[in-house]
């Protein structure tokens, strides 16, 4: 399903605004993630990952709110 610009706007929106503790809490209790507390990770090294964005050079979104835009399911 593609998205379209309003509704990837919110998206990113809750992820800049969500803490990496609040998106765990909110992936194990409502999700019901495994959460392992098992792994060792004092003095280790970890690399940076660097931000990717991906950006369509065609606007593939359909209007929802029409019913002709809409494909039908067989």
């Amino acid at each position: 399903m593609k998205l379209n610009k309003k509704i990837k706007d919110r998206i990113d929106n809750y992820f800049q605004n969500i803490t990496a503790e609040e998106l765990c809490s909110v992936a194990v209790n409502k999700y019901k993630f495994k959460e392992n507390i098992d792994i060792d990770i004092d003095n280790q090294s970890f690399d940076i990952v660097e931000k990717n964005y991906y950006a369509s050079n065609t606007d593939n979104s359909m209007d929802v709110n029409s019913i002709n835009s809409m494909p039908l399911a067989a």
